[in-house]
């Protein structure tokens, strides 16, 4: 039930990205709510769960959008195994810590995509980058994952309940 689920959240998070999130543009960032995903994920289940909703929303991602299939799929695996394996321990309820780890990943985020779509093309001057895109849409996807922080969070107890049900009744 549970992978059916996350199947379910990564195609309409991807449906969402490429759509009514592209109506809500300012200055032409728009917030990236596969970060809230894949950190909202990794901070509440773990670095294995994370890495893999990370990969397969990237693979997801690559395979319509993207210049080199996989990338996004390694950047987001990566994300999603880091945030669950360092962050993993900390109080899950808190939108603040939620609002931060959105912050830094998606900052992370932008250093990889620069690094290999930037950098590795010969354009070695960061700074531009930063100023007018990465800081922006890091400030504009933490801001916009604290509302779906919420809603992540209280599916995540659904499951855990609907989890724990089917322990207790294989048990008898």
């Amino acid at each position: 039930m549970r992978y059916i689920i996350y199947v379910a959240l990564i195609l309409i998070n991807f449906i969402l990205q490429t759509t009514v999130f592209s109506y809500i543009e300012i200055i032409g960032i728009k917030p990236n709510t596969i970060i809230i995903l894949v950190v909202s994920f990794s901070f509440m289940r773990g670095e294995i769960e994370g890495g893999l909703i990370g990969f397969f929303s990237g693979l997801l991602i690559d395979s319509f959008f993207g210049q080199f299939l996989g990338l996004n799929a390694f950047i987001y695996l990566i994300i999603g195994f880091l945030c669950g394996k360092i962050f993993n321990e900390f109080y899950k309820d808190s939108i603040m810590i939620s609002f931060f780890l959105t912050f830094i990943f998606t900052m992370i985020y932008g250093f990889f995509f620069f690094f290999f779509n930037g950098f590795l093309r010969g354009y070695p001057n960061i700074l531009p980058f930063l100023k007018s895109i990465i800081i922006p849409e890091a400030l504009y996807t933490s801001i916009i994952s604290v509302f779906i922080y919420k809603i992540l969070f209280i599916i995540n107890i659904k499951l855990e309940k609907f989890d724990r049900k089917k322990k207790n009744l294989f048990k008898q």
